[in-house]
């Protein structure tokens, strides 16, 4: 077995600039899903 220590580069996401930032847009992207759907649901409930 080997010990050997290797660092892992960390790449800049492909769009935001910042991992958090994409987190930030996909956690909020889905609230609007979720929230366009229940009105969406509430609007033609029978």
């Amino acid at each position: 077995m080997s010990d050997k220590h290797r660092d892992v580069i960390d790449e800049a996401p492909p769009f935001l600039g910042k991992w958090s930032n994409v987190y930030r847009f996909v956690i909020i992207y889905l609230a609007a899903v979720i929230t366009l759907f229940y009105f969406f649901t509430a609007a033609y409930r029978p």
